[in-house]
C-alpha cells in the first residue's frame, strides 16, 4: 500500500507539473498578441521618421550608412538613387552628385536607436511642444478628478447601504441603469449646460463630473459596506459618534481596498481621456498629454516617431501604478462583491 501511495503521489506532481507548464505556456501564447503593439510602439518610437512605416517592420532600429570605394579610397556618401543599368546616383561629403557602377558602392548597417525623439519631447518649452506643461495640466485633472470621485462615490455608496429613506431600491435601480447609457448621447447636453456656466476652455469640465461620482464606483462601496456588520454603526453611535463620523473615521478607512480601487480606475481614465479635452479645451497651452499627442498627425503627413515616442512618456506612469497595485486592485473587486 505504501508503494502504490508513493507512486500515486509522483504521479499527481508530475501532472501537476505537466498542467502548469501546459497553462503557463498558453498564458505566454495568448500575451504575445498583446504585447506586439507595445514593442512596436517602443521600437517606432527610437527610429528615424523616414523609417516608421517601412514594411516589413523592422523591430530593433537600424540606420543604413553608404560607402564609396574608388581610386582605392573610401568615403562615405549619400545614396540618391539606384539605376537600373547597375549604377547608382549618390551625393559626395562636397556636395557634388555623381554617377558610379553600383559594385564601388558599400553598405552598412548598424543598430542605430534615435533617442533625439524623446529629447525633443522633454525638452521643447515653447509654443505647442511644451510637455512639462500638457503633464501638469494632465496630473492637475487626474490628481482632481481622483480626490472627487472617491469622496462623492463614498459618500453616496455610503448613504445606499448605511441610511433609510425611501425609495432607496428604486433609486439605486434606476442609479445602476445609467451605467447603460453611453457618454455620447448625453455629451450634446452636457456641453450646452457647460457653456452656460461658461466653463468652456477650462479645466473644470473635466474635473467637476469626478465629484458626482459615478454609478459604478458607488456600487463598489455600497457593496462593501453591507459587508459590514451594523453593530460597529451602533458601538460607534454608543460612544457618542454621529453617522457622518462613523463614516469618516471607521468606516471610510476600512474600505481602502475600493478607494484604491477607485483612485487608480479614476486616475487611468482622467490621464487616458482623449474625447473630452478634445471637447471643452480650446487653448493649446491647456491641452492634457493625449489631445498634445494628436499635433502629431497633420492633415498631409504625421511625425510617427514622435507620436510614439511620446504615447511611451504617457505609458510609463500607468505601468508604474499597475504594478504596484495590481493586488490592491483585485482585492478591492473582491471584497466589494461579497454581499448584495
Amino acid at each position: 500500500m505504501t508503494d502504490k501511495t508513493t507512486s500515486r503521489t509522483q504521479a499527481g506532481r508530475e501532472l501537476s507539473i505537466t498542467s502548469r507548464m501546459v497553462l503557463y505556456f498558453l498564458f505566454v501564447l495568448g500575451a504575445v498578441p498583446v504585447l506586439i503593439p507595445f514593442f512596436w510602439m517602443l521600437s517606432t518610437s527610437l527610429k528615424p521618421r523616414e523609417l516608421a512605416g517601412e514594411y516589413p517592420p523592422q523591430w530593433i532600429p537600424h540606420e543604413e550608412r553608404y560607402y564609396l570605394n574608388r581610386g582605392g579610397g573610401r568615403e562615405e556618401v549619400t545614396l540618391l538613387l539606384k539605376r537600373t543599368d547597375g549604377t547608382v546616383k549618390v551625393k559626395l561629403p562636397t556636395g557634388q552628385a555623381v554617377i558610379e557602377p553600383e559594385s564601388h558602392l558599400e553598405t552598412e548597417r548598424k543598430v542605430a536607436f534615435q533617442w533625439a525623439n524623446y529629447s525633443k519631447i522633454l525638452t521643447s518649452h515653447h509654443g505647442d511642444d511644451d510637455f512639462l506643461r500638457f503633464l501638469l495640466n494632465t496630473l492637475l485633472v487626474a490628481g482632481m478628478s481622483v480626490m472627487g470621485q472617491t469622496l462623492a462615490s463614498s459618500m453616496v455608496g455610503w448613504g445606499f447601504a448605511r441610511l433609510r429613506f425611501a425609495g432607496k431600491k428604486p433609486l439605486f435601480l434606476l442609479l445602476l441603469a445609467t451605467m447603460m447609457i453611453p457618454g455620447q448621447i448625453t455629451l450634446i447636453p452636457v456641453f450646452m449646460v457647460f457653456r452656460r456656466l461658461g466653463w468652456i476652455d477650462t479645466f473644470l469640465p473635466l474635473i467637476i463630473p469626478a465629484w458626482f461620482g459615478s454609478a459604478f464606483f458607488i456600487f463598489l462601496y455600497r457593496q462593501f459596506f453591507m459587508g459590514i456588520p451594523v453593530e460597529m454603526d451602533e458601538a460607534a453611535t454608543v460612544d457618542g459618534c454621529t453617522p457622518l463620523t462613523t463614516f469618516w473615521h471607521i468606516l471610510l478607512p476600512m474600505a481602502k481596498p475600493v478607494s484604491a480601487t477607485v483612485a487608480v480606475y479614476t486616475f487611468l481614465g482622467a490621464w487616458n481621456d482623449f474625447l473630452s479635452p478634445l471637447i471643452f479645451i480650446n487653448s493649446d497651452y491647456k491641452r492634457t498629454l493625449s489631445l498634445a499627442l494628436a499635433k502629431f498627425q497633420g492633415a498631409y503627413s504625421s511625425d510617427v516617431p514622435m507620436m510614439m515616442a511620446g504615447a511611451t512618456l504617457m505609458l510609463i506612469p500607468v505601468l508604474v501604478i499597475y504594478f504596484f497595485s495590481q493586488r490592491v486592485l483585485v482585492q478591492g473587486m473582491v471584497v466589494s462583491g461579497l454581499k448584495g
